[in-house]
């Protein structure tokens, strides 16, 4: 299952029991969620930030590609 789709998931089911969050905070979620399961008890506090970290890259060219499709759309 692509990473994509685990985010479309567990946005429903975030949805179902009320909770929302933005499309970050669901990939926050499901990375970290991931990491643990891999890890389990050796997870530590520098692979929560670089998980942190490669989230923020993929929401700040996610924001990008947007805006540039946005841009393209009235020229």
């Amino acid at each position: 299952m692509t990473h994509e789709k685990k985010i479309d998931y567990m946005r429903i089911a975030t949805g179902i029991v009320g909770y929302g969050f933005d499309p970050k905070g669901l990939d926050m979620l499901v990375s970290i969620y991931e990491l643990v399961i891999e890890k389990q008890e050796k997870t530590d506090l520098k692979m929560v930030c670089d998980i942190e970290a490669e989230v923020k890259k993929r929401a700040d060219i996610k924001s990008r590609s947007e805006l540039l499709d946005k841009v393209s759309e009235k020229v």
